[in-house]
């Protein structure tokens, strides 16, 4: 099985790339249905994505804590709703829904954090924590981004063009050369954003609990595959855990447009060697299926195996080791999913 990861939202961006490299994609939205979402009930329609929903109780009751921060923070904050500051400082808060609740968490976290700066042992987390949580704070986040992200490209189109006109030109002016493109630190070198470097931590670890919740991970089953189109997310795993192996890593592979004849039988190749690699141990030499047609198209691969007891650990999910792979797409630039 192939999970997207650690992600409970999709941006158009991301649909494009996952479904250029794979014919079947298993998500977790936080969302009770995808009545309001007719790009991913179309996916789910023709068997790309396969949604595991969470319980309609167990949403509503999250929806309502996060609202109620919502609330408080516009009180605090007057008119401020940029979740991404707002969530860099307090990303967790839990159990009650009331806004008096949610403010004694908040001066209750700020003394613990105040203690384990004046060397004080740090107070265990509750184990007992809504991990969906923290993923519909990440998931308002995302949610806004996309929707600048959006805005952003329809601008820099029409600046591009006005731009080409000016200079007299027929062609429209890249925006990368024109300047109109500012990077930030949450952007790649390609100006395209990378929702894994806020909070990438807390994103694996409540992801992982999530998906384990909803069983994905069983003790006598092979462990999914986690696919990300995340570098960040995979630079985290790379560097917390000290042995991994670096099974694949491929900058420059062809792959299959939409409307390929060939595509499907391709992707159900490029499942079958990850799979494969997925699950053996120690060195590995094994050919990715090469794309044979017009197609000219092409992505990047990257496959990490995780063993041992530390990552299983970290994760507090059975298995042998854990599989995780970076997709991309090199492109000029992807044009939105309409």
């Amino acid at each position: 099985m192939i999970l997207f990861f650690p992600f409970t939202h999709s941006s158009k961006e991301q649909l494009k790339t996952l479904s250029a490299f794979f014919s079947k994609i298993g998500f977790l939205p936080l969302v009770k249905d995808f009545k309001s979402h007719p790009i991913l009930a179309g996916l789910t329609e023709q068997g790309i994505l396969e949604p595991y929903f969470p319980s309609i109780q167990r949403l509503v009751q999250v929806e309502k804590q996060v609202q109620s921060y919502v609330d408080w923070a516009q009180i605090n904050r007057g008119n401020e709703k940029n979740l991404k500051s707002l969530l860099k400082e307090q990303p967790y808060f839990f159990d009650d829904t009331g806004l008096a609740s949610i403010q004694s968490q908040i001066r209750n976290r700020t003394k613990k954090d105040r203690g384990a700066r004046n060397g004080e042992k740090p107070v265990q987390e509750n184990n007992a924590q809504d991990p969906l949580l923290l993923l519909k704070f990440a998931q308002l986040l995302d949610i806004q981004n996309e929707d600048v992200d959006e805005q952003l490209h329809v601008l820099e189109q029409t600046r591009a063009s006005l731009f080409s006109e000016l200079k007299g030109g027929g062609d429209i002016a890249d925006p990368e050369k024109t300047g109109f493109i500012q990077n930030d630190p949450g952007q790649n070198s390609k100006g395209q954003n990378d929702p894994g470097v806020f909070m990438t931590r807390e994103r694996i670890a409540s992801w992982m609990r999530y998906a384990s919740e909803k069983g994905l991970f069983k003790e006598n089953d092979n462990p999914p595959v986690l696919v990300t189109t995340s570098p960040a997310v995979l630079d985290y795993l790379m560097s917390r855990f000290e042995y991994v192996i670096n099974a694949l890593d491929i900058d420059s592979l062809k792959v299959h447009e939409d409307g390929c004849e060939n595509k499907q039988k391709w992707q159900q190749d490029l499942y079958g060697s990850i799979k494969e690699i997925s699950i053996r141990e120690g060195s590995i030499e094994k050919e990715l299926p090469v794309v044979k047609d017009g197609c000219s198209l092409s992505g990047q691969i990257k496959l990490c195996l995780f063993p041992g007891a530390s990552i299983n650990e970290f994760f507090n999910v059975p298995g042998k080791q854990i599989a995780v792979c970076l997709v991309k797409l090199n492109h000029k630039k992807l044009d939105f999913i309409k």
